[in-house]
């Protein structure tokens, strides 16, 4: 396999694992309550957002030729480490906000 084809494996991954947060994040905005879920709902468009940046790179990388690949490839790693670090960033915070509006919700019923 070439150093393309497993850079490109490798973010294919990476792509896989946020499509899978951004399920569990919107199953967890669909049980939130009527008011709450507008704010939910922007944190995740923020996230497809993110994700929808991450795969057009994807694209884009997997149809440069091989002969400009390298050149690329360094351009590719920092756009992709930025969006890593952007994309885990706002899923801590979707995920510290979730908890404080749960919290918020108990103590209603404390």
């Amino acid at each position: 396999m070439s150093s393309k084809e497993e850079f490109l494996a490798k973010l294919q991954t990476q792509l896989d694992s946020w499509q899978t947060e951004i399920s569990e994040l919107e199953a967890k905005a669909n049980d939130a309550l009527d008011d709450l879920k507008p704010e939910i709902d922007a944190q995740l468009a923020n996230l497809r957002t993110k994700f929808s940046e991450g795969e057009g790179k994807l694209n884009e990388l997997a149809d440069v030729a091989e002969d400009a690949w390298e050149e690329l490839k360094v351009d590719a790693e920092a756009t992709f480490g930025k969006l890593i670090g952007e994309f885990q960033e706002d899923v801590q915070q979707a995920v510290s906000g979730a908890q404080g509006i749960f919290a918020k919700i108990k103590s209603f019923f404390s």
